[in-house]
């Protein structure tokens, strides 16, 4: 009878060893109630598949709806931004436009026009009358004052 070798080399006496360390570790014993506990964690019943999707479309529709809203004051913040441009637009135009008239206006030229061409003239002192009242009270004109 052929005697085996006692001694390995190489890769199986590397496999042997990692064999021979496995098999003398100590196995370790839950106890029951935490392999009944870890057993029930892993299984998922309906109520908490409900529950969960329930909560999903939730924190979705929410994510959904806050995005809308950021959205939606992009658009107002750009609105507002657009009717102040047109405002300042609108207000330098009117400004220039109301330069410009009062710049074309040359007093001379019409108390000219009007002494001249129109024929007025100042009023003498008999002409002006002065009318005082109350502050509180309105005044019905039925004829012309002359």
């Amino acid at each position: 009878m052929a005697r085996r070798n006692q001694y390995n080399y190489g890769n199986t006496a590397e496999q042997y060893h990692e064999y021979r360390l496995r098999m003398e570790e100590p196995v370790e014993r839950m106890d029951p109630t935490v392999r009944k506990n870890q057993e029930k964690a892993r299984h998922m019943n309906l109520p908490y598949v409900l529950f969960l999707s329930i909560a999903f479309i939730a924190v979705a529709m929410s994510a959904i709806m806050m995005i809308r809203a950021q959205e939606n004051l992009k658009e107002s913040v750009n609105n507002v931004s657009r009717l102040e441009n047109q405002y300042v637009t609108l207000k330098a135009d009117n400004d220039a436009t109301y330069d410009r008239i009062v710049n074309s206006v040359d007093a001379a030229e019409v108390k000219r026009i009007a002494t001249e061409e129109l024929g007025m003239h100042y009023a003498a002192e008999g002409q002006i009358v002065v009318y005082t009242g109350d502050m509180d009270d309105y005044v019905r004109q039925y004829a012309d004052i002359r």
